[in-house]
């Protein structure tokens, strides 16, 4: 929790760390030494991940704008025309890829819950989520390629919503 800030995601990266810890379990002494090497464990899942949103938002703010809280009318539209384009996306994703996107983000479930609710491995709905996020970015993009008066403007809690919590 100190470093990630999340309940969420500090479960899962104590989980993370006793699977791990469990797969080199012959390999490993009960001795003061486990502590010092579970700690090692979660704390380098905990910057790893720190890491891995930290990227996703430099991605985000460096291939598209963040409407600030002084945007123009002009921006705003353009902002609530990316909305739109987004919402309409989620709803003709695969209809199993939908659920579990929607759970996830308008939800807030956690993926732990989502697998078990949908009786799929949490890996299965981590790479779901992934997929539901690059096919809403491909879709972004190519209506700025085909229209080239489109501008992707992003309201600052959609950002958040989507891209950045998972």
């Amino acid at each position: 929790m100190q470093y990630v800030k999340s309940a969420e995601d500090a479960d899962e990266i104590v989980n993370d760390t006793f699977l791990v810890a469990w797969q080199k379990k012959d390999e490993l002494t009960l001795d003061d030494s486990i502590k010092n090497y579970l700690y090692t464990i979660v704390r380098n899942k905990s910057l790893n991940l720190l890491k891995k949103k930290k990227m996703d938002a430099i991605v985000l703010e460096a291939e598209y704008e963040i409407a600030s809280s002084e945007t123009s009318i002009v921006e705003h539209l353009q902002a609530k025309e990316t909305e739109k384009l987004i919402f309409e996306v989620i709803e003709k994703l695969p209809p199993r890829c939908k659920q579990i996107f929607v759970l996830s983000r308008k939800e807030s479930m956690p993926n732990k819950e989502i697998a078990a609710l949908m009786q799929l491995s949490e890996k299965t709905i981590e790479n779901q989520i992934t997929i539901a996020i690059r096919i809403i970015k491909e879709s972004l993009k190519q209506r700025q390629q085909q229209d080239n008066s489109f501008k992707i403007v992003w309201l600052p809690w959609l950002a958040a919503w989507l891209l950045l919590n998972g």
